[in-house]
């Protein structure tokens, strides 16, 4: 597919602009990456989203300049190269733009190996973990599923799908357990969500993973497999496509987590004090409760036993197999307790309104 020159600013950007504003614009042009051009607009790299949370992984800021995670050779070809080019190769490479460069090394236009179109249809599988009793958050939960308290007066569960369907995932799977027949009432065969809904209901509590065993039959594609009371305005096709980019076995959607000490914290030398940190904060990488799973994986999971996705990764990394973590950068939000319910309707106005369904 053609991509004329007046589309160049979709899929571009200076490279001073910051990993942030970035991220804005991969999310906005919907394929993945942009390229970088400098300021006499010459082509000098390019960056993807795995671009992004690897260097995040590695230490760079959000508010750094995109020159810090950028690739500064880019497949391109020049405009007399292109007629010549096999674009079905180019696409089993996993290049799915190309920038037809000019004489002066400016882009001249792309070539590209999609349709121009919102959301290309995803057929890799999502699994939406949601037979939980929402212990925590009653006594809201005693009559109703945690998944269908609402959130921006919609329930939580109908953001995760309708989000879903935007970033062409189509084939979804709802482990289900406690008051599981509100939530089939509610999704019904997933249609009104332009969505195809199947369901397991676990006669027994599995654990966070131990359901998914069941539905390996179905699981031939890498797939997903989320909490069902998560509210992030994560494009969660950019976890998939992690996965696959870093031949992974499991990636984990590893979100951001700050803990202050109320307290002045001693660093010492045996018994002597070197110095005093004042009340610091500390961060951590945690669990998001978002995974991405080649389906060979499931070989791993006992089947009608209670199993957890920590087992999961303990047997993985004891096996020396490939588990990483995919940065969760943007807002996200575990709806476990009380204050979160509250701070997902106060925060969901804002995030939500303007862009989502």
């Amino acid at each position: 597919m053609f991509i004329d020159k007046d589309k160049i600013n979709l899929f571009t950007a200076a490279q001073d602009i910051s990993i942030r504003e970035a991220m804005r614009l991969i999310e906005a042009n919907k394929r993945g990456l942009i390229f970088v051009l400098n300021a006499d607009d010459k082509l000098v790299g390019s960056v993807s989203d795995g671009d992004i949370r690897r260097g995040i992984l590695n230490g760079c800021q959000l508010d750094d300049q995109l020159s810090a995670v950028m690739n500064s050779n880019p497949f391109t070809v020049s405009i007399q190269e292109q007629k010549t080019l096999d674009m079905k190769q180019i696409t089993e490479q996993g290049i799915k733009l190309v920038p037809v460069i000019d004489a002066q090394g400016k882009i001249h236009h792309f070539l590209s190996s999609e349709p121009e179109k919102a959301s290309p249809t995803i057929e890799n599988p999502v699994v939406l973990m949601v037979g939980g009793r929402g212990i925590r958050l009653e006594p809201l939960t005693q009559n109703i599923p945690k998944p269908l308290l609402k959130v921006g007066n919609k329930p939580i569960l109908q953001t995760i799908l309708e989000r879903l369907h935007l970033f062409g995932f189509r084939n979804v799977y709802l482990c289900t357990n406690y008051l599981s027949e509100h939530i089939e009432e509610f999704c019904g065969d997933g249609s009104s969500f332009g969505l195809n809904i199947r369901y397991f209901k676990e006669d027994k509590k599995l654990g966070t993973i131990g359901a998914v065993k069941y539905l390996e039959d179905q699981l031939k594609l890498p797939f997903l497999v989320m909490n069902g009371d998560l509210l992030t305005s994560l494009n969660y096709k950019s976890v998939l496509d992690f996965h696959i980019e870093n031949n992974a076995k499991l990636t984990i959607g590893s979100a951001s987590y700050e803990a202050k000490v109320p307290y002045g914290v001693l660093q010492t030398e045996g018994c002597q004090v070197t110095s005093i940190l004042e009340k610091p904060t500390y961060s951590f990488r945690i669990s998001g409760g978002i995974y991405a799973l080649s389906p060979e994986v499931l070989s791993h999971i006992p089947k009608g036993n209670f199993y957890d996705i920590t087992d999961l990764m303990d047997v993985l990394l004891r096996e020396k197999q490939s588990v990483v973590a995919f940065p969760i950068e943007e807002y996200w939000l575990d709806i476990g307790q009380h204050q979160d319910y509250e701070k997902a309707n106060l925060d969901y106005k804002n995030l939500f309104n303007k862009s989502n369904p």
